[in-house]
C-alpha cells in the first residue's frame, strides 16, 4: 500500500510504503518543488534526474538495504533522516547521493551499521545522531574533516568501546554524548575541544581513565559520569572555570575529590552520591555559586567546617550516608537559601538550634536518623518534615509550622512496640503522662500524616480559621482511643490505622469524601457508620481478630474490598449488592468459604478475568 499527500503552499510532500514498494520517478511527477520529504518503508529505482530540486529535509526511515536510483542527487538536502533502517557502511547511497549540503545526519538505531561512512563529502556537517546504532564498533578517522560539527550523539552504541584520536579535530563541537557506550577511555585529544560545553558519559560503565587534557575544555559547562569506573580526577580539575554541573553519581572507584575542586566558581550542582568519597576538601567552601550538593549513599563522615560558607545553597542530600555521624555543624545557619535538607538513614545525633533562623526551608527529612533524641525549634516554612528515631525523647514542637502539607513522625519499630497500658495511673503522674500521650492537629495546608509514635493515644486536630486539614490525603494515626477521633476531617481521602490500640472509631460517617480505608494489626470492635460513607472505593482489612462489619450494601462506588485474617468475620452483609467491585479477596476468615462470598467472586472474575 502507498499513501501520498502533498501541501503545495508549504512544499511538503510524503509517500510512506508499508508493503516496501518500488517507486520511481513517476510516482513523484506531482511534487515538482517540495521542500519536505517522507518516505516510510519505501524503496526507490530507476533515474531520478532534476526530480527533487529543492529538497531539504528528506526522512526515509526503515527503508531496505538495496538502493537502485540513478542520478539521486540532492544538492539542497539539509537534514537527513534514515533512522531505524537496515543501512551500513557499503549502502550504495552514500556514494550515489549527492547532499553537498548536509547539515543534518539522523541514523537512530541502525543496527546493522558496523562502521560508519565516510564523511569527507559531508564537510558541512553539524549534527550527527547515531545513538542505538547497537553494533556500531568504530568511527570512521574522517569524522576529523567535520569542521562545522556542533552535536555528536554516541549514546547507547553498546559495542563502541574507543574513540578515535581524530575527534580531537571537530575543534567546533559543543555537546558529546557517549552515554551507554563501552568506551574505556576518552583520548588525549578531547583538549582540543575548545569550544566543547557538555560532556556526558552516563552509564559508561568501562571508563576508567580520565587524561588530563581535558581541563583543557574551557567551555565545559555540564559533565557527567554517572556510573564510570573512574577512580580519579585530574588534579588540576579547577581549570575548569564554566563548569556549572559536575555529576559523578555511582562512581563507586571514586575515593576523593581534588582539592583544586574549589577554584570552580561557576559550579552550581556537584553530585558524589554512592561514591567511595568519605570527605570533601576544605576548599569546598569557596563554591561560592553551589546551589545543588548531593552525597547520598556515600561514605562521607561529616560536614565540612566550611559548610556555612556555600551562601547560595538551596539543596543538600545526605540519605543513606550510614558514615555520617554528630551533630550537624552550628555553621549551617549561614545556608540562607537552603530548601531542602534530607538526611535520612544516616547516623546523625542532632541538629543546631540555628536551623531555625533558616527561614526559606521547605523539607527536612531526618528518616530512620537512629541516634536523634529530640529536635530544636524548627522554621515555620517547612512544607514537608519526615522524622524518625529509635531514641526519640519527645515529640517536636510543631505549633508553629502553619505551611506543612506532609508530616511523618515515629520513634520506633511497630513490632516492639506495645499498646498504650489501660491501668489507672497514679493521680500524681497524670499531667506528665496526658502531655506525652497527646499530639495536636492544627495544620490547615496538612495533605499527608503518618504517625507511629508509641508515646501518643490522643490525637486532637486544633482549631483553625479554616475547616480543619482541608487537604489531608493520608492519616495513619496508631495508639489512639475511640474517643479521640471524633473531629476526623469530611475531606479526608485516604484513612490508614496499622498496629494501633484502637477499639472503636466515633463519626466515621461524617468522611463524606474518603476512597480509602486501610486498616491492619488493631485492636477494632466494629465500623460503624462505614456503610454512610458513599465514596469509598477501597476497603482493606487485615489481621483485626476482633472486628466485626456492618450492613455494606450503600458502598456502590466500592471497587476493592481485601478482608484478610479477620477471624471474627463470618459473613459479609450487603456483600451482593456491590456491583461495583473489581477486586475481591477474603481469605484466612470464617466468610471465606460461605456461599456469599463464592458467587461474589465469581461475579468479580467473570467481569474482570485478569484481577
Amino acid at each position: 500500500m502507498i499513501r501520498k499527500a502533498m501541501n503545495r503552499e508549504k512544499g511538503i510532500g510524503e509517500v510512506e510504503s508499508h508493503d516496501l514498494c518500488i517507486l520511481t520517478a513517476v510516482n513523484f511527477a506531482f511534487m515538482p518543488a517540495i521542500s519536505f520529504l517522507k518516505l516510510d518503508g519505501a524503496e526507490v529505482s530507476g533515474d531520478f534526474a532534476g526530480v527533487f530540486p529543492s529538497l531539504r529535509w528528506l526522512c526515509w526511515q526503515r527503508f531496505p538495504l538495496d538502493f537502485r536510483a540513478e542520478n539521486f542527487v540532492l544538492r539542497e538536502l539539509v537534514i537527513l533522516d534514515l533512522s531505524w533502517s537496515k543501512v551500513t557502511e557499503e549502502w550504495g547511497g552514500w556514494s550515489k547521493i549527492k547532499m553537498k549540503k548536509l547539515k543534518v545526519l539522523n541514523l537512530t538505531g541502525c543496527s546493522d551499521l558496523l562502521f560508519t561512512p565516510d564523511f569527507s563529502d559531508y564537510k558541512d556537517l553539524e549534527i550527527l545522531i547515531l545513538e542505538r546504532c547497537s553494533h556500531l564498533v568504530k568511527l570512521d578517522p574522517s569524522i576529523g574533516n567535520l569542521k562545522h560539527l556542533v552535536y555528536l550523539n554516541l549514546k547507547f552504541c553498546s559495542q563502541l568501546n574507543w574513540l578515535p584520536v581524530e575527534l580531537g579535530c571537530t575543534t567546533a563541537l559543543k555537546e558529546l554524548f557517549i552515554d551507554g557506550t563501552s568506551v574505556r577511555q576518552i583520548p588525549i585529544s578531547i583538549g582540543n575541544l575548545k569550544q566543547l560545553e557538555i560532556l556526558s558519559g552516563l552509564n559508561c560503565f568501562p571508563l576508567t581513565h580520565l587524561p588530563s587534557s581535558i581541563c583543557y575544555l574551557t567551555a565545559l559547562s555540564e559533565f557527567q559520569l554517572e556510573g564510570a569506573k573512574i577512580s580519579k580526577l585530574p588534579s588540576s580539575l579547577g581549570k575548569l572555570q564554566k563548569l556549572r554541573c559536575l555529576s559523578l553519581r555511582d562512581c563507586r572507584c571514586l575515593e576523593k575529590l581534588p582539592y583544586s575542586i574549589g577554584e570552580i566558581g561557576s559550579l552550581e550542582e556537584l553530585d558524589i552520591s554512592a561514591t567511595s568519597v568519605s570527605g570533601l576538601p576544605d576548599s569546598i567552601g569557596n563554591l561560592k555559586s553551589l546551589k545543588v550538593l548531593r552525597m547520598d549513599s556515600s561514605f562521607i563522615r561529616a560536614f565540612p567546617g566550611q559548610i556555612g560558607y556555600l551562601t547560595k545553597l538551596e539543596e543538600l542530600h545526605a540519605s543513606w550516608c550510614w558514615s555520617l555521624k554528630g551533630a550537624i555543624p552550628h555553621d549551617i545557619k549561614g545556608l540562607h537559601c537552603l530548601r531542602s535538607l534530607t538526611l535520612g538513614h544516616s547516623s546523625i545525633s542532632s541538629l543546631p538550634p540555628a536551623i531555625s533562623t533558616i527561614g526559606g526551608l521547605h523539607t527536612l527529612d531526618l528518616i530512620q536518623c537512629d541516634e536523634i533524641e529530640e529536635l530544636p525549634k524548627l522554621p515555620p516554612s517547612l512544607i514537608c518534615l519526615r522524622v524518625s528515631s529509635e531514641r526519640m525523647k519527645a515529640i517536636p514542637l510543631l505549633e508553629d509550622l502553619k505551611e506543612l502539607e506532609e508530616l511523618c513522625l515515629s520513634d520506633g519499630d511497630w513490632e516492639a512496640r506495645q499498646p498504650p497500658s489501660k491501668l489507672p495511673m497514679p493521680e500524681s503522674n497524670v499531667k506528665r503522662m496526658i502531655d506525652k500521650q497527646s499530639f495536636s492537629i492544627s495544620f490547615p495546608r496538612l495533605r499527608k500524616l503518618e504517625l507511629s509514635l508509641s508515646q501518643v493515644i490522643k490525637l486532637k486536630f486544633g482549631p483553625t480559621d479554616i475547616p480543619p486539614l482541608k487537604r489531608l490525603k493520608m492519616l495513619t494515626p496508631p495508639g489512639l482511643s475511640c474517643r479521640d477521633v471524633s473531629e476526623l476531617p469530611k475531606k479526608l481521602l485516604s484513612f490508614k490505622l496499622y498496629h494501633s490500640a484502637i477499639e472503636e472509631i466515633e463519626g466515621l460517617e461524617g468522611l463524606e469524601a474518603l476512597k480509602r480505608l486501610d486498616i491492619s494489626n488493631c485492636k477494632i470492635q466494629n465500623l460503624n457508620g462505614i456503610g454512610q460513607i458513599t465514596s469509598l472505593r477501597s476497603l482493606i482489612l487485615s489481621d483485626c481478630d476482633d472486628l466485626s462489619l456492618p450492613d455494606l450494601s450503600n458502598l456502590k462506588s466500592l471497587k476493592v474490598l481485601e478482608i484478610i485474617r479477620c477471624k471474627k468475620i463470618s459473613q459479609i452483609e450487603g456483600l451482593e449488592k456491590l456491583t461495583s467491585l473489581e477486586k475481591l479477596n477474603i481469605s484466612e476468615c470464617p466468610a471465606e468459604k460461605s456461599a456469599q462470598v463464592q458467587d461474589a467472586l465469581k461475579y468479580v472474575m467473570a467481569r474482570f478475568p485478569n484481577t
